[in-house]
């Protein structure tokens, strides 16, 4: 068996769990514990904190590493700083520092907001939204025939995508009214944390790096290097 299809069975063997989880954490843990857990310091909430976090690293990884080509580096720029925004989205900074609004155009009618909030917020959506066309355009065919192709990073991917999109569904459905809705939203969350990161993870051998010539090594340093 392949190393791709090995890590599509981890893919969708994580994906499985999802409603074993949900299920097990809905009726089987005890009332309190299942409550707690996920509300916004809970462990379920550390967990996908901490999945993003991984991914943020990851992509910073990549940014300062000299062996990949520039245009490698670049994408993890962009990517790591809409990353950045995905975790502190997913840490409710927006609520924390009262910005729970920016992305709708009565936040900066607000006379009780100061200009220079509305300014820092505005600058942090126009770069967010650049970053997205930008990786958009130059990635989106490419991902649709990755998926197609069942490449596993591009699996987890669209796999994130799935779980996020049912998360919303179900927080701004019914079903956010009852306790199983807050579940679904929150456990979704975290897979889609965890799918990313797969993502993230099953990319990087699929990147260029740069020749050793392209690196300024020479042939005879290279054959040097094999023989010792």
């Amino acid at each position: 068996m392949s190393n791709g299809w090995i890590a599509n069975l981890v893919n969708l063997l994580i994906l499985a769990l999802l409603p074993i989880y949900i299920g097990v954490h809905t009726y089987f843990l005890p009332a309190s514990l299942s409550i707690d857990s996920i509300a916004e310091s809970g462990f379920v909430s550390i967990i996908t904190l901490t999945f993003i976090a991984a991914v943020f690293i990851t992509l910073l990884t990549l940014i300062f590493n000299p062996l990949f080509l520039d245009t490698s580096r670049l994408t993890a720029a962009a990517s790591s700083y809409v990353v950045l925004i995905y975790f502190l989205h997913e840490a409710n900074m927006h609520r924390v520092l009262n910005i729970e609004y920016i992305t709708q155009g009565k936040f900066y009618t607000m006379e009780n907001v100061p200009m220079w909030q509305k300014t820092i917020a505005a600058l942090v959506l126009v770069l967010l939204a650049i970053f997205l066309i930008y990786l958009l355009f130059k990635y989106a065919r490419l991902i649709w025939a990755k998926i197609r192709a069942f490449e596993p990073w591009a699996v987890a991917f669209f796999l994130w995508f799935v779980v996020l999109f049912i998360s919303q569904l179900s927080d701004k459905s019914g079903l956010n009214h009852m306790h199983i809705g807050r579940v679904i939203k929150e456990c979704c969350e975290c897979w889609g944390a965890i799918f990313i990161f797969l993502a993230t993870i099953q990319i990087i051998p699929t990147l260029k790096q740069r020749t050793p010539i392209q690196y300024g090594v020479t042939a005879y340093d290279v054959m040097r290097n094999r023989k010792m």
